[in-house]
């Protein structure tokens, strides 16, 4: 029987062995399971805060690029404004300067020559004014006129030049 105690203790021992190292293998993997979570909440803590931090900076820029943009708008809008203003002004001139011009050209700010032609036909007459540039052509024209072998030489013909506005 001493035999069966030595086998029962060492039964005992090993079996005692068997769960002391069982509970310490638990033991440890539940703390690497703890460990492990920790780590991955520690992990999300950390994404979240990137995140946010990702998001503030993505909201500057928005907000730069967005107050850039309207800077760049209003530039560009005072500048077309002023372009306008130039262009009415040169315009304005080129109208003032083309007016000038064609009143030279028919000559309403100076003395106007006039050459009034006649024509008339047993009783019906019919006068035509024709502005000139100055007296000497009006003479030459009115010349031609009465010299013309175009018009009629049975009717009375005739011209005057007047001077005037």
């Amino acid at each position: 029987m001493p035999n069966n105690l030595f086998y029962k203790t060492l039964s005992i021992i090993g079996t005692l062995g068997i769960v002391v190292l069982s509970s310490t293998q638990v033991w440890t993997t539940l703390k690497k399971q703890t460990d492990t979570e920790a780590e991955i909440s520690k992990t999300l803590l950390e994404l979240k805060q990137a995140r946010k931090e990702t998001l503030s900076e993505i909201k500057t820029v928005k907000s730069d690029l967005l107050n850039e943009i309207d800077s760049l708008r209003l530039k560009s809008l005072n500048e077309l404004k002023a372009n306008k203003a130039n262009a009415l002004i040169d315009l304005k001139e080129v109208k003032k300067d083309s007016l000038k011009a064609l009143k030279d050209i028919s000559g309403t700010n100076k003395e106007t020559v006039w050459l009034v032609l006649r024509y008339g036909n047993l009783g019906a007459n019919s006068l035509s004014v024709v502005p000139m540039k100055d007296m000497a052509e009006c003479q030459f024209q009115g010349a031609i006129w009465e010299s013309s072998k175009n018009v009629s030489s049975s009717g009375s013909m005739g011209f005057e030049c007047l001077e005037g506005k």
